[in-house]
């Protein structure tokens, strides 16, 4: 009977465990610096090159289930232009997370060559490859530390970005993320409860 009762109150640990806490995050407070790029005006959420206007659209998630691929937002070229450079724009992609409850900035997204109304030779590299995690070593963020400790990854740092007049949606570029947490502590307790579940059930089936 006692036996009996261990590997209920065992097998209720593991199955509360295996539950983690949803994480909500956003890209709030992400913006372009034009970063002394000739013709560039504006801040923010949108830059302009006379005719031509680059918006951000923040990313945002729920209840999502670490590890989970994600958004972080995407940039939409609209409007005309002959042709221009964007070479030295830059892109800071914020991320706000909770859990911990604080926030952190991306490696910065450099913006290079030239984009017209039709055509686009432009692109976006984030760098640099700085965390690793089940995804892989790519640029990203840790939030927070030890078991409340949450990493945030571009999967896709190098991207072309889209003309005004081309793709679906047309003029966006969707930036693709990945999020991981950091197992708790408890976790290391739990793998040696399952062994001694394990065990348990091994005695209980000898006996």
């Amino acid at each position: 009977m006692k036996t009996a009762l261990k590997i209920f109150g065992l097998a209720g640990l593991l199955a509360v465990a295996a539950s983690a806490t949803p994480i909500n995050y956003d890209t709030t407070g992400s913006a372009f610096s034009c970063n002394g790029v000739v013709g560039c005006t504006g801040g923010g959420s949108s830059v302009s090159f006379g005719l031509l206007t680059l918006t951000y659209n923040a990313g945002s998630g729920s209840g999502v289930n670490a590890p989970s691929i994600i958004s972080l937002g995407n940039i939409v070229t609209s409007g005309t232009s002959a042709g221009v450079n964007l070479t030295g724009l830059l892109l800071t992609i914020h991320v706000n997370s909770t859990p911990p409850g604080g926030g952190g900035n991306l490696p910065n997204g450099t913006i290079s060559a030239s984009i017209s109304t039709n055509s686009s030779g432009s692109t976006i590299l984030f760098s640099p490859n700085n965390t690793t995690t089940s995804y892989g070593t790519l640029p990203g963020v840790v939030i927070g530390s030890g078991a409340q400790a949450v990493t945030y990854q571009v999967l896709n740092p190098f991207l072309g970005l889209q003309a005004p007049i081309v793709g679906n949606p047309q003029g966006q570029t969707t930036i693709q993320g990945a999020v991981t947490a950091t197992p708790e502590p408890a976790t290391f307790a739990l793998m040696g409860a399952g062994l001694c579940l394990a065990g348990l059930i091994r005695r209980r089936r000898v006996a």
